[in-house]
């Protein structure tokens, strides 16, 4: 199948997650992923809503592609694409015109990533498909107990994660080792369900949650020891406070060395190098799912179609 994307130009993909297990609690309307595009950002979500959202957080232009939810997006200069549920992936050119293309699947896709010049997008009941150079999508089937709710590639090394606790990793984008974390690690630290992996120039990120319902976030400098970031903090009357909401999405600001996280229940948390100065924000009552970002701003999107900018600088 033809996925009709100039890969010679892609740049930069992010992708999104939606995640099945117990405990979870995904907004049933809104957005669910956003993007950074040109001079501004890309949001995409339930009711098939494509908006896109000036850098100051003003809704410029909203589309709608009734029967589908979108989970994941990617961009560059000369094209858009979004996917979702039941394998769906709609794509736009220089025109603006979003076309659906088939992507062999009727797979929910939970997010994509660019790896080697190729697409890998990660999909419900273990499966990965691909678009090479050519433009065909390729089809792959894991066995792992869970779906990949989210994938994300470096230079020379593509992860993913499951809502059931598995780390996979390629170093080709053909062939996956599949590591089940909780297996790995029982004893040691509690089971987890993951909802994103994020990979960036100097380690790979993990988040997700417990079988509890606390959150929880791993570090590893290149995917074969994992370590345990706390994300406790000190609220504004100086007590100690410990989080009970589920990780949605991550974005680290380079500059800083700084990762933002967002949570269910309107939470934001920042962490910096310093393992003990993580710091809450609460920026609605809504569900947040979705954080991306430039030089200057956050963008965070959520359930009922949230949508918030935030100075980082």
């Amino acid at each position: 199948m033809m996925c009709f994307l100039n890969l010679q130009y892609v740049f930069v993909l992010l992708g999104g997650m939606i995640l099945l297990s117990p405990g979870n609690r995904i907004p049933s309307e809104g957005y669910r992923t956003i993007i950074r595009y040109e001079d501004g950002f890309i949001a995409a979500g339930t009711g098939g809503r494509i908006d896109r959202i000036s850098v100051s957080g003003k809704l410029l232009k909203s589309e709608e592609f009734p029967g589908v939810s979108f989970n994941c997006m990617l961009s560059d200069d000369d094209m858009i694409a979004a996917a979702g549920d039941n394998g769906t992936i709609l794509i736009a050119h220089e025109d603006g015109i979003f076309r659906k293309v088939d992507s062999g699947t009727a797979k929910n896709i939970n997010s994509i990533t660019l790896f080697n010049k190729n697409i890998i997008a990660g999909c419900d009941h273990g499966e990965i498909i691909s678009c090479d150079a050519r433009g065909f999508f390729g089809k792959t089937h894991l066995k792992v107990k869970g779906n990949i709710v989210s994938v994300s590639a470096g230079q020379n090394d593509c992860f993913g994660v499951t809502d059931e606790g598995e780390i996979i990793h390629s170093s080709d984008g053909i062939s996956w080792d599949i590591l089940d974390f909780n297996e790995f690690y029982s004893g040691f630290y509690e089971p987890c369900h993951f909802t994103r992996v994020l990979v960036t120039e100097d380690r790979i990120a993990l988040a997700g949650i417990r079988n509890d319902g606390s959150p929880v976030l791993m570090f590893s400098s290149g995917g074969k020891v994992w370590t345990e970031r706390k994300l406790n903090y000190t609220d504004e009357k100086g007590m100690p406070g410990f989080l009970p909401d589920t990780p949605f999405d991550m974005f680290y600001d380079h500059p800083e060395e700084q990762f933002f996280i967002v949570f269910g229940k309107g939470k934001l948390m920042k962490l910096t190098p310093c393992q003990h100065c993580n710091d809450l924000a609460v920026i609605t009552e809504e569900d947040l799912t979705g954080i991306s970002g430039n030089e200057n701003t956050l963008m965070i999107v959520g359930g009922n179609f949230f949508i918030k900018a935030l100075n980082i600088r």
